[in-house]
């Protein structure tokens, strides 16, 4: 990625879908990460030099997106010889979830909409062409939210079990689409809304696991839409109460 570099976004400033400066696109790229789970609470940022290299930036500029970051609550940067960016532990997530919700509620239905579709035609293709391996590596994420109740565990396993299920599927284009809505939806929400319920949603998982299993196109496709459509109502659920 190559970014041109301009001015830097106030702390406050909502980053929109197509960012207009260089620091803006840097942290829409890192907010991104944490939104997906590829970041999960209390992850070490990589270093300012691998970012600013990754980006195209100069750290200046880098840095200049890290402060927003941090000024919003969604890392936390600490100085001297082991210092550096970490994501925020989840209280201070869920304050950003709460943040983002007030500026891009009326985009849920159309991000949902979008999962629902890719994601169902994921779970369908997983289901005709994976391979053993790559059952093994959904049955293994599954696994691991069965016999967890750790948030960062449970945060980090519900990523797994999608990606886990995108590979399986061998769509390239629709396993980026996956990843491009995932990150502009705030994923820690999905685990942070489940500690009363997280049974019900690893069942969820489960079905569309034995789905695939079994090589059931259209099973896979129903089941993993109800799994959105669950995760739907939980948003709203929590929008309700916050």
């Amino acid at each position: 990625m190559s970014i041109n570099e301009t001015e830097a976004p106030s702390a406050d400033q909502d980053i929109s879908l197509v960012p207009n400066t260089a620091s803006d696109s840097a942290v829409h790229y890192l907010r991104s990460l944490i939104f997906s789970g590829e970041l999960g609470p209390g992850d070490r940022l990589p270093s300012e030099r691998d970012l600013a290299g990754r980006l195209g930036i100069s750290r200046i500029t880098l840095r200049l997106a890290l402060k927003s970051l941090e000024s919003t609550g969604y890392i936390v940067t600490t100085r001297g010889a082991h210092g550096g960016s970490r994501v925020n532990q989840f209280p201070l997530l869920l304050r950003c979830w709460n943040q983002w919700m007030a500026l891009h509620r009326d985009e849920l239905e159309d991000l949902f909409e979008f999962r629902r579709t890719v994601e169902g035609r994921m779970a369908e293709l997983a289901a005709q062409r994976r391979t053993a391996d790559e059952l093994l590596d959904v049955e293994r994420a599954v696994a691991k939210e069965r016999d967890n109740t750790t948030r960062s565990v449970l945060f980090r396993a519900d990523m797994e079990i999608h990606r886990a299920i995108a590979r399986a599927a061998h769509s390239p284009r629709l396993q980026q689409a996956m990843v491009d809505v995932r990150a502009e939806l705030f994923i820690p929400v999905d685990q942070a809304l489940l500690e009363n319920r997280q049974q019900e949603v690893n069942a969820s998982h489960e079905a569309i696991l034995a789905a695939i299993r079994d090589g059931d196109a259209e099973g896979a496709s129903r089941t993993a839409k109800a799994h959105i459509e669950k995760v739907r109502e939980l948003v709203y659920r929590a929008l309700e109460t916050s």
